[in-house]
């Protein structure tokens, strides 16, 4: 990029600026005549100077040309004028006057409007080249910049020279050449007025910016201090988990403090600096005025200037002012922008970036292409060592490991190799391609690097899994209407890109995929290979059904839940489910659920909500179930207050009643008490008797266990669910979905469409056996897919914070699996899972990547029989490269046979 601004501007707009600045000077002949014509209606129309000797019409818009008299002195004709009486004529020209402003008025009009568009096309075009140059920092600039700053300077930085794009020739050309007519015009009519004019305009446009210096250096300091500040909350918001461990809130928050007093003291000098330069120039444009109302009438009454030109001195420094002030204005945005511009580009400007991607894919790299390291040094921003002058050769395809104690060598080659580290002395070269010189594109078609700490974008899991593959570049195709022709082309004229992302990326040929409906074939295989399908389909079977069904899929979803049930009768599994039936009490379901018989569309009919909705307390009144159900939630507030009382955190009788707030627990507790106190226990406020009541609703006599659900109770329920359906108002019908064997609920998950039913407590491994009955009922069915579908859709947050951390590797290693490279470097990627689990993974892995490359970090305490090559570090030293050969012999500090020679069973054996 350009670091000079208006080298910048002028590269990127050269064209339009050039249309612009031909409306500027069209309009000045137009702008000078606005300025002429009201001195002829005050000298011509309004003192009747053109009648003055008797006649009673005069010649209007008589118009001819002479030519100067070297060239002749010829006078060309162009309008004999018409002849008015003086009304008419007056009337005529402030005709003129208003066609005049009208006219200039649209040159304004047409000239900002180019200029907003000019602006916004070139801050289009600034905002995604810094984009693009953040794409290509160097993994070391990245770890060491805040993205909260980064974001601050391309979101509302350059903003503010957005602005001025379209301001930074037109403007000056607009008004410059508007503040020139008019000056011009004054001088005309009269050199003293106009040269008094001319000197208190130069001390205005020297003094003004002068004083503006400073304003300039305490905008700059508000900008870094604000950038500052917007790093070190985004800081702090990533970090509040630890902050809330260790209980340093109002320690940061002392810092946040002082930070905002600095900034607020940096725009209290700024406001104070600007508004006393603003009543500075206000002041010295005010002179000017009086010096024409004393001059000018003086000499007006002198008779040395008429009463015209006076009017229209007057009126042409009416308009001089804006011009004059704009200017100085622009003088100041100009200094300001010019140094936000440069500050915003050095930050974006790093001494090495990585390469851009080639505009034609780069040759393939050959499978059996060897990884070359020659005298590899590696030092951390510390200048210490860690990795010291190693050389090696890895042939390929096979399975490397990387051994050595935590903190060693073993961490930082992985990232060397798979460019998360590209400031190194020495060589590291695949297929003679130096490793810290490819770019993306080259890099990514042959290998990729799967730490244990991947990052998962906001979307849903689908998406940040089909992220891997989306490096398909889909053809640009011709727009289909004038609006799509229309945002092609403003593409285009910003340089950027002109595909959509709704297109066509992901690249099927890569993957070996015939057609885009086995893409969701070939995620189910990836999954699986890591072991985390079952953890997708569980997710799956939580999902919500959804009301866009597929008709078939419906119809084959509500035979599934007979199945279902009787495959559960068939293994034994049928007592393991309590079903939901119009006339039996649920159990397992608690006392709401109960009542409702059906499942919550909106939040009207929500469990925290059920208390306190009025058509709900009016059924629970009817019925009589207050009282019982106030005394069921008084003694589940007492049970709670008992219990939990010097309990420890992780105690199961806390989980069991977590929807009762430990926070509020103190402060309901010490109303029931006061109520005891006096004598009142069964008349409670009724903001207490609702929270009481609302908690009985939640109550579950198994999981509970207070043994608080008698046979009377269980009929006045049933009582109430009755009531409840037959007197619903149906203005209220779409509120919630009543459980019908015959029919779906798109609003219940899919788990509680196909049990139809809760799964009783207290049955150890209960869980876990059903889901994987139903899942192989599923499968017959053809509705497996379906389920993982709908996994698939669930969001996974921002930076996957809605995933597990193991959910999130899964994730990360299922993309991997999902592209297959030629080469996979796996950096500590299985430190989140068991070693059992991990052990499985990795076979898993070792079999899928039959006849590519595996380099795996790995400790010397894991087993290392299963690979090719083991490369042993000890702190920043390579110790020792051990080759295994096909039968099993080991050859230690010896070139063997290049992988690509043995079969992958060989490998294996």
């Amino acid at each position: 990029m350009a670091v000079n601004f208006f080298r910048y501007v002028w590269r990127h707009s050269q064209r339009e600026q050039l249309i612009v600045l031909c409306f500027v000077v069209a309009s000045l002949p137009f702008y000078w005549w606005s300025l002429d014509v009201p001195k002829r209606i005050v000298n011509e129309a309004i003192q009747g100077s053109v009648f003055a000797h008797g006649e009673a019409s005069a010649r209007l818009f008589d118009y001819s040309i002479s030519l100067p008299s070297f060239l002749g002195g010829a006078t060309f004709q162009i309008s004999d004028g018409i002849m008015l009486q003086q009304v008419p004529y007056l009337f005529a020209l402030s005709m003129v006057f208003l066609v005049l402003t009208l006219i200039n008025g649209w040159f304004k009009y047409v000239i900002n409007i180019r200029k907003g568009v000019l602006g916004e096309r070139m801050l289009r075009r600034l905002r995604f080249e810094l984009f693009a140059l953040v794409m290509r920092f160097r993994p070391e600039d990245v770890r060491t910049t805040k993205s909260a700053e980064v974001t601050s300077m391309i979101k509302d930085e350059v903003e503010p020279i957005g602005g001025f794009f379209g301001e930074a020739f037109i403007t000056p050309a607009f008004l410059g050449t508007q503040a020139l007519t008019a000056m011009v015009f004054i001088l005309a009519q009269n050199m003293w007025l106009g040269t008094l004019s001319l000197s208190l305009i130069a001390v205005q446009g020297v003094v003004i910016p002068y004083l503006r210096r400073e304003q300039i250096r305490l905008g700059r300091m508000r900008q870094i201090e604000s950038r500052v500040l917007a790093g070190r909350i985004g800081e702090m918001v990533e970090a509040a988990p630890v902050l809330h461990i260790f209980g340093v809130t109002r320690f940061t928050g002392s810092e946040i403090g002082k930070r905002l007093g600095t900034l607020f003291d940096i725009r209290l000098r700024l406001y104070r600096r600007k508004f006393a330069v603003k009543y500075l120039n206000n002041l010295l444009a005010q002179l000017t005025p009086f010096i024409f109302y004393t001059v000018g009438g003086y000499l007006a009454l002198q008779g040395r200037l008429d009463i015209g030109q006076l009017v229209a001195v007057i009126a042409a420094y009416r308009d001089l002012p804006g011009p004059i002030k704009e200017l100085i204005d622009w003088d100041q945005q100009r200094a300001d922008v010019t140094v936000k511009y440069e500050q915003v580009v050095g930050a974006f400007s790093k001494e090495f970036m990585l390469p851009p991607d080639p505009e034609t894919p780069p040759e393939p790299i050959p499978l059996d292409a060897p990884i070359t390291i020659v005298g590899l040094r590696v030092l951390s921003t510390r200048g210490l060592v860690q990795i010291d002058r190693m050389s090696a050769a890895i042939g390929r395809p096979g399975r490397v490991a990387l051994a050595g104690p935590s903190g060693s060598a073993r961490d930082i080659l992985p990232k060397v190799l798979g460019r998360q580290i590209t400031d190194y002395q020495g060589s590291v070269t695949i297929g003679g391609r130096e490793v810290g010189t490819m770019s993306d594109r080259e890099a990514s078609a042959v290998m990729l690097y799967v730490s244990g700490e991947p990052y998962i974008m906001s979307g849903t899991i689908r998406d940040n899994l089909s992220l891997a593959v989306r490096r398909a570049v889909p053809p640009a195709e011709e727009p289909a209407d004038a609006i799509a022709r229309y945002w092609r082309d403003e593409a285009l004229m910003t340089d950027n890109p002109i595909v959509s992302p709704d297109a066509e990326w992901i690249d099927y040929a890569g993957l070996g995929l015939a057609s885009p409906e086995e893409l969701n074939a070939a995620v189910i295989s990836a999954l699986r290979i890591v072991r985390g399908y079952d953890d997708i389909f569980r997710v799956g079977l939580s999902s919500q059904l959804g009301d866009d069904l597929d008709p078939h899929i419906a119809e084959r979803m509500l035979s599934a839940r007979a199945a279902i049930l009787a495959r559960y009768e068939t293994l034994g599994l049928a007592n393991y489910v309590e079903t939901f039936r119009p006339d039996h009490f649920n159990t397992s379901a608690s006392i709401g659920e109960n009542l409702l018989f059906g499942v919550s569309i909106g939040s009207r009919f929500a469990p925290e909500n059920l208390a306190h909705d009025p058509f709900v307390r009016s059924i629970i009144a009817a019925e009589a179930l207050i009282g019982p159900l106030t005394a069921i939630g008084l003694k589940m507030v007492e049970t709670v207050a008992e219990a939990f009382h010097g309990l420890a955190a992780d105690n199961p009788l806390r989980e069991r009643y977590s929807f009762i707030d430990e926070a509020e627990l103190s402060e309901l507790w010490s109303q029931v008490q006061v109520a005891w106190q006096r004598g009142q226990r069964r008349q409670f406020s009724p903001e207490l008797r609702d929270r009481l009541i609302s908690y009985a609703l939640m109550y579950v006599e198994p999981r509970h266990r207070l043994n608080l659900v008698d046979e009377q109770l269980i009929a006045r329920v049933l009582r109430a669910r009755a009531s409840f359906r037959e007197f619903l108002p149906a203005k209220d019908a779409g509120e919630i979905e009543f459980y019908d064997t015959t029919r779906l609920m798109p609003a219940a998950s899919i788990r509680d469409n196909l049990l139809f039913g809760r799964i009783r407590y207290g049955k150890a491994h209960a869980r876990e056996k059903l889901v994987a009955a139903a899942a192989q009922v599923l499968d017959e069915m053809g509705l497996e897919s379906f389920v993982v579908s709908k996994g698939l859709d669930q969001e996974a947050g921002p930076g996957g914070r809605l995933l597990s951390p193991q959910q999130r590797v899964t994730i990360h290693l299922a993309r991997a699996m999902l592209r297959r490279p030629d080469i996979l470097i796996l950096d500590d990627a299985l430190s989140s899972f068991g070693a059992t689990e991990a052990h499985m993974i990795m076979e898993n892995i070792f079999a899928a990547m039959t006849g590519k490359t595996v380099i795996a970090a790995q400790s010397n305490d894991d087993d290392l029989g299963a690979f090719d090559l083991v490369l042993t570090f000890e702190g920043a030293k390579l110790i020792g490269t051990e080759r295994r050969g096909a039968q099993g012999s080991q050859e230690q500090g010896v070139e063997a046979p290049a992988p690509a020679e043995r079969s992958p069973e060989e490998v294996v054996k």
